[in-house]
């Protein structure tokens, strides 16, 4: 579950800052934890270009670990729900069938069991269709609010345009090679866990201050 998560909301985020422009291409970068604020001031004095590595940005972003937590709860929750009702249609399936090999009902008796049945079988369908559908709205809205984060956070980082463009990275996407000093997806994180940080304690606040009302 986590690894579809982390692949889905990567792909959601592939062409952030990539519009126009396309990066070299070559072998592996080096680990984005290697490039420092002042790496970054350097090649931002260039105007040149910079990238940072989506999966490795994702996987320790704090907000999409919390909604990733929360979802996962809700999906175990909803599998559990579903599992335990389909084992009790699944019995009384069974049941019915047994009472009928062996003459145990009436005809009527039978065709009442079988119109429950049918009925109680729509009825799990339907759940589960609608459980499904929900869970399914849930995951992507939490990969549009991941995506709309670092967006409108890439627009405050680089608000003076140092960077001419930004490119977002992927494992086996388009970008295979690049100067590792245009590697900014540390100092990106830092400064989006910051904010989500930031962003709770306000929240909390608010709450705390309506509370006290």
């Amino acid at each position: 579950m986590k690894k579809i998560l982390l692949i889905l909301a990567a792909v959601a985020l592939t062409t952030v800052g990539c519009n126009k422009n396309q990066a070299p291409a070559g072998g592996e970068t080096k680990p984005a934890a290697e490039t420092t604020e002042s790496d970054a001031a350097a090649a931002a004095s260039s105007g040149t270009i910079a990238y940072f590595n989506v999966d490795s940005l994702i996987s320790k972003y704090d907000m999409y670990l919390d909604l990733r937590a929360e979802y996962e709860a809700k999906a175990k929750k909803a599998d559990a729900e579903l599992t335990s009702k389909g084992r009790s249609l699944e019995s009384d399936l069974k049941d019915y069938q047994n009472k009928i090999d062996k003459g145990l009902v009436t005809r009527s008796e039978a065709m009442t069991m079988q119109e429950n049945l049918e009925k109680k079988q729509q009825s799990f369908v339907q759940h589960r269709d609608k459980v499904m559908n929900e869970l399914a709205e849930q995951e992507q809205v939490m990969l549009n609010k991941i995506h709309y984060n670092i967006t409108e956070y890439l627009k405050e980082f680089n608000s003076d345009y140092r960077f001419k463009i930004i490119l977002s990275t992927t494992s086996g996407g388009p970008v295979m090679n690049a100067d590792p000093s245009l590697d900014i997806t540390q100092i990106v994180l830092e400064g989006l866990n910051k904010k989500y940080a930031a962003e709770g304690k306000t929240n909390k606040n608010s709450e705390k201050l309506s509370l006290d009302k």
